[in-house]
């Protein structure tokens, strides 16, 4: 009698097993099915891998290894295909340097311009009052520092292309203010004369006779306090007069562009050289405090706008 009573229960049952299994028939066919085993001793690796799936729908899953250890199982999923990664790396680390390289070029066409409105001003006004000499000697050997550094290092023309370019502005501009400021003088061009030597054995002495590196490494850090030396001077002049002076709003703006721009090409072009990134840093800090202070002295002492500020250079205060 119990096993009539029985009976039905163990058919129900019966029948419940075998929809589950022909449910996992089913999906199987549309899904990867994982088979493995983990052995539990001596620490093996039971490799667990997808098996191919007739499904256009179907996925498929990354190698699962399971490491069997005496008090943990940890599952570490390997990637399927590490070049992929490492393509995509390079491709994205190819793109950057393109960018870089554009930047640099653009930089150095674009820096022609930066001391030219300073030109225009002198020339137009028949004036350097309000530049200070020094300012242009020290941007002058700094620009030069740099410019030997590079140039002995193999980077390429893109890293320092501006740098070439405003060593030759700031041997233009050193010239008009000596000449509008009457220092054209014995002892302008014994300095000048001291700087083509010097830079000529820098750059064109045999090794045997030339700077050797730690000596080239030492001039661009002198570089460095001499840029920060340059503008200290027209700061000063400027703070001692409280006036925006005539160094040009828009030189202090494409200056610390330049530099902005300059630091991300140094880490992409010149390997993130140690030396250049503080060199462009403290340039950026420098041009960045003259700016805001000719801001400042125009607008809030001399009752300048910014448009006015901003076309002083090319467009007289009347």
């Amino acid at each position: 009698g119990k096993c009539k009573r029985l009976r039905p229960e163990l058919l129900l049952h019966m029948k419940v097993s075998t929809a589950c299994c022909l449910l996992v028939l089913i999906l199987s066919s549309h899904f990867p099915v994982c088979q493995g085993f983990v052995s539990p001793t001596n620490n093996k690796v039971a490799a667990i891998k997808s098996m191919p799936s007739n499904s256009i729908n179907a996925y498929p899953i990354e190698t699962i290894k399971l490491h069997h250890a005496p008090a943990l199982t940890s599952l570490h999923v390997a990637p399927t295909d590490i070049s992929d990664i490492s393509l995509l790396l390079s491709s994205n680390e190819v793109a950057l340097k393109s960018i870089a390289t554009g930047l640099g070029y653009l930089i150095g066409a674009a820096s022609i311009l930066l001391y030219t409105p300073i030109a225009i001003r002198v020339l137009r006004t028949k004036s350097a009052e309000g530049l200070a000499i020094s300012t242009w000697w020290l941007k002058l050997l700094s620009y030069t520092c740099t410019d030997v550094y590079n140039i002995k290092n193999g980077f390429p023309i893109s890293v320092f292309s501006e740098s070439l370019v405003i060593t030759g502005e700031a041997a233009v501009i050193l010239g008009l203010v000596a000449f509008y400021q009457r220092r054209v003088d014995v002892q302008t061009f014994l300095l000048a004369v001291i700087y083509v030597a010097v830079t000529s054995w820098a750059l064109f002495a045999p090794t045997s006779v030339g700077p050797s590196d730690s000596a080239i490494s030492f001039a661009q850090e002198l570089s460095i306090a001499l840029n920060v030396a340059s503008l200290l001077p027209q700061l000063k002049q400027n703070f001692i007069r409280k006036s925006s002076g005539s160094y040009s709003s828009v030189t202090a703006s494409l200056a610390s562009a330049g530099c902005t721009i300059r630091l991300f090409t140094t880490f992409e072009l010149a390997n993130g050289d140690p030396l250049l990134l503080v060199n462009y840093g403290v340039a950026l800090a420098l041009n960045l405090s003259l700016l805001l202070q000719i801001i400042y002295y125009a607008t809030q002492k001399e009752g300048k706008t910014l448009s006015q500020l901003y076309l002083a250079d090319v467009k007289s205060d009347s």
